[in-house]
């Protein structure tokens, strides 16, 4: 096989009699180093009929090429009814369970890779693929059993090692799973399956600034790693960091056209770069105008309280709120009881006195830290968060603010996909209604 710099024939490699299956693999792994090569094996589909089909010695060889070539592109779902229609063969075996895999039928995937490491039992890209089969299963006994055979043959398989990782993860032994991650990498280094997932148990945990750092080396490699570039750009969307969002995306877009997800999150990357704009806080501005705007000769104070704030020459509860307490009690005949009554009804408005007229909470709110029943019960769909937070939103069924505020921070970074990020993120929204999560 031709290295990354080298052009490779496709139609030579497409026509081979006796291609080994896994040197699919690393046809695809080169295939999406360069733009200009994927464009080529995207002619040579077009052409398959006179460029491919006719140089091979049967239907069925041309079938499972064919479907080869689509799998090679990233065209799964197009590649597996052509390889289920074909004749036993290892390699109809061994991309067909690479393409169930692909698409998370791992039943599937296991009883067609048996059949493939069965038809070649000394091949280990073979057993490390039914291993990961097993585990994405949930037979973890299996998957052991596989890779305690082969990792006496192959210590030094990264693929090997990488699926006894993957098994220790999926079962909740998230140390163990890193342990068996760095061996990996110590034996390939910048392995991207290994460090996608390192990462993502780093993010996991809520260790952004490390996940960054591996998420950012694997967006370095070539070909990319989409799992990595769809989460590095959902990380910066996290971040309110849309247009590294969108570059995300993008670049996921340049080797996989119809990458579906990808496609949907760009549009929501650039539609927020346009778009970003905190629509409850504009309604609470317009609102807070409107209360300000209130006359003091329509507010039902007590004569006393009346003519003191007629003496200062204040019409609007807007110039209310612009007097500190010291001046209102420089008033003649304005005592503390007369303060008491325009703090409380300043209080039912949301609004304070002094700091420069600034309102201790929307109007109709309660101050900081407290919670009027409307606040409370108002849906958390209402506003825009993070998919990670809506994640871990549904993990613990909160579905009104109420719900949230049972909650403490401390509660919340206990949960698995939640950081230091997510948790500005959840104070900023609460924020904007005056509230805050309870204290320990």
């Amino acid at each position: 096989m031709p290295t990354a710099e080298e052009k490779l024939d496709l139609p030579a490699v497409f026509t081979a009699d006796d291609l080994p299956p896994q040197q699919f693999v690393e046809l695809r792994r080169q295939i999406h180093t360069s733009i200009e090569q994927r464009s080529s094996l995207e002619k040579l589909l077009e052409d398959f009929p006179a460029a491919v089909a006719k140089k091979l010695t049967s239907e069925n060889k041309a079938d499972t090429r064919k479907a080869a070539l689509l799998w090679t592109l990233g065209r799964v779902e197009e590649a597996i009814p052509l390889l289920e229609q074909a004749r036993a063969s290892r390699e109809k075996a061994y991309l067909l369970g690479l393409s169930y895999l692909d698409v998370g039928r791992a039943d599937q995937a296991v009883v067609a890779l048996k059949e493939a490491l069965e038809a070649d039992t000394s091949d280990t890209s073979a057993a490390s693929a039914l291993a990961e089969a097993h585990t994405r299963a949930g037979d973890y006994d299996a998957a052991e059993k596989v890779l305690e055979r082969y990792l006496k043959k192959n210590p030094d398989s990264a693929d090997l090692l990488y699926v006894q990782g993957l098994g220790l993860d999926f079962q909740g032994y998230h140390d163990e799973a890193v342990q068996k991650y760095e061996r990996a990498l110590e034996k390939e280094p910048g392995y991207p399956r290994a460090l996608f997932r390192l990462a993502y148990l780093y993010d996991l945990a809520g260790e952004d600034d490390r996940a960054l750092e591996l998420y950012e080396q694997l967006r370095r490699q070539r070909p990319i790693h989409v799992n990595t570039m769809i989460n590095l750009g959902i990380f910066y969307e996290d971040r309110n960091e849309f247009e590294k969002a969108a570059e995300c995306f993008r670049a996921v877009l340049e080797y996989f056209p119809n990458h579906p997800r990808a496609r949907l999150y760009l549009r929501d990357a650039e539609a927020s770069l346009s778009m970003f704009y905190d629509e409850e806080a504009a309604r609470r501005e317009a609102r807070l105008v409107q209360v300000l705007g209130q006359p003091l000769a329509d507010v039902t104070f007590s004569q006393r309280v009346r003519n003191a704030l007629q003496k200062l020459g204040l019409a609007t509860l807007g110039d209310l709120v612009q007097r500190t307490e010291e001046e209102l009690l420089e008033i003649p005949n304005f005592g503390k009881t007369s303060l008491r009554e325009v703090k409380e009804f300043l209080t039912s408005k949301g609004l304070n006195l002094a700091s420069g007229g600034e309102p201790a909470a929307a109007p109709g709110e309660p101050a900081e830290g407290e919670a009027s029943e409307e606040v409370r019960n108002r849906a958390l769909a209402d506003f825009e968060w993070s998919g990670r937070i809506r994640k871990v939103f549904e993990k613990l069924g909160a579905i009104t603010v109420g719900d949230l505020l049972n909650y403490t921070e401390a509660d919340l970074l206990r949960s698995k996909n939640l950081g230091n990020t997510s948790i500005k993120e959840i104070r900023q929204k609460l924020g904007t209604l005056a509230v805050a999560m309870r204290a320990e």
